[in-house]
């Protein structure tokens, strides 16, 4: 308990410097945030020792160092594909009602992005999971659920046959959870992630004359955002 009292002691620190453009003095500190001056001394002792803060030689004031945006920065790198993608699935899940997805193999781990409003969406990330990892999300062999996954791999996949879905469970149960998935690639044309589209649909024809060609328009739209520029796009259908 004592442990975290100190750290959020610290957080008020650093909070309060943030907001401090020229920097705020030991008795500063004090005052705004009513600690006593000891503690305040202590805080910044450790964090000028780990590189967060820095002392003015000549006001003695204290203020945050970019260590602070480095941290951001490597969140930031982090997520990078994620933050290229929201604003693409965010306006497909606003149009059109349905749920999609981004797949990132290499961070293990998969967004989705849902309607929630008429003006907003909800966001989830699951980590540790494989592609297809919607798949072994929702596939649940007691339930006897029917899934089917179309996974495409080139543009043409897109306007290709029903029967190039592939069922990952028994059929019967009504509606099943679909799903089809296409390519992200970056500016040097190498695939980085998934997108995708799924739904619970009863037939799956009319989930594949629709949806694949969405999906890959989603996938192809987060692309260019990454700077990859394709040869060929394919309509959205949806």
């Amino acid at each position: 308990m004592e442990r975290k009292r100190s750290l959020d002691k610290a957080l008020d620190v650093c909070e309060a410097l943030s907001a401090a453009q020229r920097g705020l003095s030991v008795t500063d500190l004090v005052r705004a945030l009513r600690m006593p001056a000891a503690t305040v001394h202590r805080i910044l002792a450790s964090l000028k020792r780990r590189g967060y803060v820095r002392q003015d030689d000549e006001t003695a004031r204290y203020s945050l160092t970019l260590k602070m945006l480095d941290l951001s920065f490597k969140l930031l790198g982090r997520s990078e594909l994620r933050l290229h993608a929201y604003p693409v699935l965010r306006e497909y899940v606003l149009r059109t009602g349905n749920r999609s997805f981004l797949a990132v193999p290499s961070a293990g781990e998969v967004t989705y992005v849902w309607s929630a409003g008429p003006d907003e969406v909800a966001m989830y990330t699951a980590y540790g999971k494989e592609m297809p990892s919607h798949c072994s999300v929702y596939f649940d062999p007691e339930a006897k659920r029917r899934l089917s996954c179309l996974r495409l791999v080139h543009p043409t996949d897109a306007t290709a046959p029903e029967a190039i879905i592939r069922r990952l469970g028994p059929p019967g149960a009504v509606p099943g959870l679909q799903c089809t998935c296409a390519p992200v690639c970056d500016y040097t044309g190498r695939e980085v992630a998934r997108a995708g589209i799924f739904l619970h649909a009863a037939d799956d024809g009319a989930f594949a004359r629709v949806h694949p060609p969405a999906a890959w328009e989603l996938a192809r739209l987060v692309s260019l955002r990454l700077g990859h520029l394709p040869a060929a796009s394919v309509a959205v259908g949806a």
